[in-house]
């Protein structure tokens, strides 16, 4: 169950970041119970206060930083198809794709979250106190869990209020940017005058926005998309490097492999066909 299924739950003190920006090839519901925390996600920036719960997709970038000096406690859970089984073979699957994919941010009405947090702490016991039926449990707290969601997301219980300041607002206007036009030879100086701001202070702000450098966020949604050529098209690895921004095919291979721990030929031979 480990290799298809973790949760864990962290209190942090105040002033915490995550140390870097990563992405993992499992969904990841995050769930603060205590706090307040900015989180981005792919390329939106969102500020989360209690009972607030992310749905992060495979393969998505994210990073959690703090807002202000209060300590915050969060519980997360990281699964994959496997771990749903039941849901990932009905009709529900269309809308548990939909929970992930649209609207990323839900608020936990107080009214909910005794139930919320009464799931999350059982996964978290049958998880870390293991016996020959914590697989089971788990599995069917999980189902659980995500069928009320589905339901709650589909009744609109209780809507997400977006409240990032000018600053992230900006930030987060340069990452979309960066996303639509990472194909041209795009430079700092270039996005930075899309918001109009200076380069040095654009350097430094997105950087804390975002958890990435400037080329590093560049780099890595070129990287993204050159994966989903490398499986939805025939079309060689270094026409692949030249459309999605890279002049040089040697430094795309380097760079893929880094990202994604396999060489580009590699990456589409292995997950072609599954």
């Amino acid at each position: 169950m480990s290799e298809v299924f973790k949760i864990s739950k962290i209190r942090h003190d105040p002033y915490f970041n995550m140390p870097t920006a990563h992405l993992h090839p499992m969904y990841e519901i995050y769930y603060l119970q205590s706090g307040t925390r900015k989180i981005f996600l792919d390329d939106s920036i969102y500020i989360l206060d209690r009972g607030d719960m992310v749905f992060i997709p495979m393969n998505t970038i994210h990073k959690t930083s703090y807002v202000n000096d209060r300590v915050h406690e969060r519980i997360a859970i990281i699964f994959n198809d496997q771990a749903v089984p039941d849901i990932k073979s009905s009709a529900s699957q269309v809308s548990f794709k939909k929970i992930f994919y649209s609207d990323p941010v839900i608020h936990i009405a107080s009214v909910h979250r005794d139930y919320i947090e009464g799931l999350l702490n059982r996964m978290l016991s049958e998880y870390e106190q293991r016996d020959d039926y914590s697989d089971i449990n788990i599995k069917n707290c999980l189902q659980e869990l995500i069928i009320f969601l589905i339901r709650y997301k589909h009744h609109k219980s209780s809507e997400y209020i977006q409240n990032i300041d000018m600053a992230d607002t900006l930030m987060q206007e340069a990452a979309r940017y960066i996303r639509i036009n990472y194909m041209k030879d795009l430079s700092l100086e270039a996005v930075a005058a899309h918001v109009n701001i200076s380069p040095t202070y654009f350097s430094k702000k997105f950087k804390s926005s975002t958890g990435f450098g400037y080329k590093e966020y560049l780099i890595y949604v070129r990287i993204q998309e050159a994966s989903d050529m490398l499986l939805e098209t025939n079309e060689s690895i270094s026409e692949i490097a030249l459309k999605c921004g890279f002049n040089d095919s040697d430094y795309f291979g380097n760079a893929f492999k880094k990202t994604k721990g396999l060489s580009p030929s590699k990456y589409r031979k292995n997950n072609k066909y599954m």
